[in-house]
């Protein structure tokens, strides 16, 4: 027997869901779970894909992509019976036991909420994880509609994070693991030897060519080796403005340095 579902995570509506203006950050609540029922559910199948509900959520700890869903689903019942309210820090998966509580990290600006997952989705491909509004907005991406992030089980200590990566640094995606943003030149630590690879350090990405080409431009009088990269992701062509390669983590640190006196707060290191 398929599990039974309220499924207002199905994702296909999230980048175009309205985000109302009136949930301030500092409101926002867990669920209280009325109405709600603790189940793992049998394996079920959705678009002929079938999924199958962990027992537990265990020492759970992936990265991937993060959606979220508002107003079209507001007081419609979840898939453990509770109602969803868009004003909670809810959240949709597919396979972890309901309700479970979660640790979930914007890996693009390093916020951290705790959500309770009491829904099934998103059923779009890539998509790891459906935030509700307010806690997209929380985690600071309810504008743009999806987020990379890190979703954690409460047995793992939020200072989990891979050792490469300093205490200002944040892991930018899943698929590219080796990108480092560096906050401010005190969190700046990085290993006294490069790994296998080319290294960059990148100032940013962008839809237009001509805004990539100016920051180039910007960029070249005291970083020669700045340059602009295009890069193909799904159906949208991005271009990278980016200095190096380097050859040694003492230039890198050197440039990161001198790139944020001079104004650029964000840059990123990147391995490829």
């Amino acid at each position: 027997m398929l599990l039974s579902l309220a499924i207002p995570a199905c994702s296909t509506h999230i980048s175009k869901d309205s985000a109302p203006d009136t949930i301030p950050v500092g409101e926002a609540h867990l669920p209280n779970g009325t109405g709600g029922i603790n189940k793992t559910g049998n394996p079920y199948r959705i678009a002929g894909q079938w999924y199958t509900p962990m027992e537990t959520e265990g020492s759970y700890d992936k990265t991937g992509v993060a959606s979220w869903y508002g107003k079209k689903f507001h007081g419609l019942r979840t898939a453990n019976g509770e109602v969803y309210d868009m004003h909670a820090l809810s959240a949709a998966h597919k396979t972890l036991p309901l309700p479970t509580l979660m640790r979930v990290t914007n890996l693009e600006n390093g916020r951290s909420i705790i959500v309770r997952v009491n829904d099934r989705g998103p059923f779009v491909k890539d998509r790891l994880i459906d935030l509700s509004y307010a806690a997209a907005n929380a985690l600071g991406y309810a504008k743009q509609g999806t987020a990379h992030v890190r979703v954690q089980s409460l047995e793992i200590t939020p200072t989990a994070i891979p050792d490469s990566l300093a205490m200002g640094a944040k892991l930018k995606a899943e698929d590219h693991p080796n990108i480092i943003t560096v906050s401010s030149p005190e969190t700046l630590t990085l290993p006294a030897t490069s790994p296998t690879g080319k290294i960059f350090v990148q100032l940013g990405a962008f839809g237009s060519e001509d805004n990539a080409g100016k920051l180039q431009t910007q960029l070249k009088p005291n970083f020669p080796a700045a340059h602009t990269i295009a890069i193909q992701i799904a159906e949208k062509k991005l271009y990278r403005v980016r200095i190096g390669p380097f050859e040694d983590m003492v230039s890198i640190e050197q440039t990161v340095l001198s790139l944020q006196q001079k104004g650029f707060d964000k840059p990123m290191v990147i391995i490829e």
